[in-house]
């Protein structure tokens, strides 16, 4: 497959592009309003001595949505043509006011699907706000279409806002795109999770909420004619990792055979009271893709409900990669030798580890490191960030996937862990 390349202007050598057009898909890397030259530009920050003029995340995100559609439109898309929209936030007083601003740049009746998380750091200092998305070109075979709801009600931010900032689901492409969903309704949190000063134990709050969102999505899938047998990739993110053992009991209800790939992250959620939220991407039955699981010999088999990676298509859904071989924890080729522990880099040994059994994974599916088109970083201590970069470019032979880089709150899902990644590849033939 032909992958098409957009790149910033003044970006150093070796960097990662903004987005990658492969088929009819666009992938685009984590948006931040700066300049990777200069830091900020002025456009982007309040006045000086103004501080009560304006907003900072209007002039942010006016700045990222201006530049994303430049370069959406040179990789043949809009972002009136956007599938899936994630929003990583520092600071929740922004939240409002960024999702108002969506009416700007969307079509009020098709804003795409959406998760809105709360991030510990971005790379960039005095940002507070990064975007990333996957589009579908103008020419698509199998155009952008909002599915019609039939079993479910509408959002809670129809209420609070005064019209839907998201569509709950839509189908573009070969696929089915869901919001991220939380234990909500129309009127907000729903009454089961908002605490009882009398019945503070009445539910398991992690079990509870997570049934009650995969019941919710098995309804929303229900209206674009799909089940969990076409579920190819699942998001998870979690308040606290000391949940993930009873959610990930409940997730093998839902997926007993050939579980879709996910990555599961642990960050602050929007929805006050909620502690999962849950977003899917599964084969429209509409379109010519049909889901393959890969087990790749080489590489580790998770703990967790979860494939290696689920091919569809020319498209490879990976799982969570982390630097453990899922029996030792992190093992030790991937950790320094603690004789000698300044003789080594902890980041550099993790990330020639994970990128080995991506490696093989993508053998195993017939394609190559090489050709990744979305990468997220997950890293618990942004100064390891380069490092891990060196890596990267040594084993990518310097052709980085479109990347959104923040920090995690807290920990990964295996302590020891200090990076994760969450990857998107197609298949070279």
């Amino acid at each position: 497959m032909k992958l098409e390349y957009s790149f910033h202007p003044d970006a150093p050598p070796g960097s990662p592009p903004l987005a990658v057009r492969a088929g009819d898909l666009v992938f685009v890397g984590g948006q931040i309003a700066y300049n990777p030259s200069s830091g900020i530009p002025e456009e982007a920050k309040l006045f000086p001595n103004y501080y009560w003029h304006g907003s900072s995340i209007y002039k942010q995100l006016t700045y990222i949505y201006k530049n994303l559609d430049k370069t959406l439109q040179t990789l043949g898309s809009s972002l009136r043509r956007c599938l899936k929209i994630n929003s990583y936030h520092t600071l929740p007083s922004e939240i409002d006011m960024a999702l108002r601003l969506r009416k700007e740049w969307f079509d009020v009746e098709g804003a795409p699907p959406s998760s809105l998380l709360f991030v510990d750091e971005l790379p960039i200092h005095g940002a507070t706000v990064c975007l990333d998305m996957t589009n579908l070109a103008e020419d698509a075979d199998l155009d952008r279409e909002i599915v019609p709801l039939k079993s479910v009600q509408s959002i809670g931010q129809v209420a609070a806002i005064g019209w839907a900032v998201y569509s709950q689901i839509l189908r573009g492409g070969g696929f089915v795109f869901t919001r991220g969903t939380t234990p909500t309704g129309p009127k907000g949190p729903i009454e089961e999770i908002v605490p009882h000063p009398e019945l503070a134990y009445r539910h398991n709050p992690i079990r509870f909420q997570t049934e009650y969102v995969l019941n919710y999505l098995k309804r929303l899938l229900g209206d674009a004619e799909c089940t969990f047998d076409d579920v190819v990739r699942a998001e998870i993110y979690l308040t606290s990792m000391s949940d993930y053992a009873v959610f990930d009991e409940v997730w093998q209800q839902y997926f007993p055979e050939d579980p879709p790939a996910r990555i599961v992250i642990q960050s602050e959620l929007a929805i006050p009271h909620a502690v999962v939220e849950i977003e899917l991407v599964a084969v429209d039955p509409r379109g010519p893709y049909e889901k393959q699981v890969v087990r790749a010999k080489n590489a580790p088999s998770p703990l967790g409900a979860e494939s290696q990676a689920v091919r569809a298509g020319p498209y490879l859904f990976l799982s969570t990669q982390l630097a453990t071989d899922y029996r030792r924890g992190v093992p030790p080729e991937a950790r320094p030798d603690p004789n000698f522990p300044f003789h080594s880099s902890s980041i550099k040994l993790q990330s020639e580890y994970i990128l080995g059994n991506v490696e093989a994974i993508c053998r195993e599916a017939n394609t190559t490191l090489r050709h990744l088109v979305k990468r997220r970083a997950i890293h618990t201590d942004l100064k390891d960030f380069h490092e891990a970069e060196e890596v990267w470019r040594k084993r990518t032979d310097g052709r980085l996937p479109p990347t959104t880089v923040f920090r995690t709150s807290d920990q990964l899902a295996v302590p020891g862990c200090s990076v994760m990644y969450d990857l998107t590849a197609v298949i070279a033939d």
